[in-house]
């Protein structure tokens, strides 16, 4: 994978996902979702919190991070919802923009080799692909709750 390229895809990706965003009327944005309790503003905080994850791995060279990546999915999941359900709408999508430019900026700082090479990365292991990791948690991360976005799109403009 080639730097320039990664970030191209990342871009791509979270375009699309701003599309369909943009598609839920901002009254809807905190209503439960068709397909469960997360409402649009909980996707948005929890695609955040991943991407959030990515930067110190990209600064450091060393995957750090929150004791919550050591949990089973559905229980991380759950304490991310739960960290961010009462935050107000407007702290949320500043968390998300944020995160994004902060992510975009700590991936600059690696190379082509650093993205295909886990021995570059201090804990990684040698099995993993340091690309991989950071695309599973942005933009194949962002494609997995598309369809959540979309539900709710189809929802909000249905009723």
């Amino acid at each position: 994978m080639q730097l320039e390229s990664f970030v191209e895809v990342i871009e791509a990706a979270r375009k699309s996902l701003a599309r369909v965003i943009e598609q839920v009327p901002r009254e809807k944005w905190e209503q439960a979702g068709p397909n469960g309790p997360w409402s649009l503003k909980d996707i948005l905080a929890h695609i955040a919190w991943h991407e959030e994850g990515m930067i110190e791995i990209c600064e450091k060279k060393d995957v750090v991070g929150s004791f919550w990546w050591t949990l089973p999915m559905q229980e991380r999941n759950d304490n991310v919802y739960n960290q961010y359900k009462d935050t107000p709408l407007e702290d949320v999508l500043e968390f998300f923009e944020t995160s994004h430019r902060r992510f975009l900026t700590a991936l600059q700082s690696l190379t082509d080799d650093d993205l295909n090479d886990p021995t570059h990365f201090h804990d990684m292991p040698t099995d993993w692909l340091p690309w991989r990791m950071l695309a599973n948690n942005t933009y194949e991360h962002y494609l997995r709750h598309m369809g959540q976005v979309v539900a709710i799109r189809r929802a909000a403009n249905a009723g």
